[in-house]
């Protein structure tokens, strides 16, 4: 994924890391079999960058979001695994103010990727509610209250 990555941040793409690889770089051994991405709804440059950067792997074209939220999230099987781009979900500010309170992590390669601020994805996986969210709510609700940063 380290390539994926590489190349959404050598394009200027804008996106943030959410779910749980985002949980994961927070260190919670945790494993996931997709990647997502939110990334700004009807950004339609940022969109286009995307669909070229990486037509040779979606087989079919990212769109905005929809006026009634229909696109909300595409996923796609690429050579890196599964990728989800989210335009909006339950408990995810809006795109501009999550970016404003990003911050960065490093994969194990040490490539570094934005993600979801902690604060910003505890609320999400609290919204979401689903039951495989129920340990990451614990570790991010932990980790808040010890203080770490």
């Amino acid at each position: 994924m380290d390539e994926l990555i590489l190349l959404l941040n050598e394009h200027r793409i804008r996106y943030l890391l959410i779910g749980g690889q985002a949980v994961r770089l927070e260190g919670m051994p945790r494993f996931s079999m997709d990647w997502d991405f939110y990334i700004p709804p009807r950004d339609l440059d940022n969109i286009q960058k995307i669909n070229r950067l990486l037509e040779g792997e979606l087989d079919l074209s990212l769109l905005p979001l929809g006026e009634r939220g229909e696109n909300f999230i595409q996923t796609y099987q690429t050579r890196w695994g599964i990728v989800q781009f989210h335009l909006a979900g339950p408990g995810l500010p809006k795109f501009d103010e999550a970016e404003a309170r990003a911050v960065i992590h490093e994969t194990e390669n040490h490539t570094p990727v934005r993600c979801l601020c902690r604060n910003d994805l505890l609320e999400s996986k609290r919204k979401a509610a689903r039951p495989q969210d129920t340990l990451d709510i614990v570790f991010l609700e932990n980790k808040k209250e010890a203080g770490h940063s």
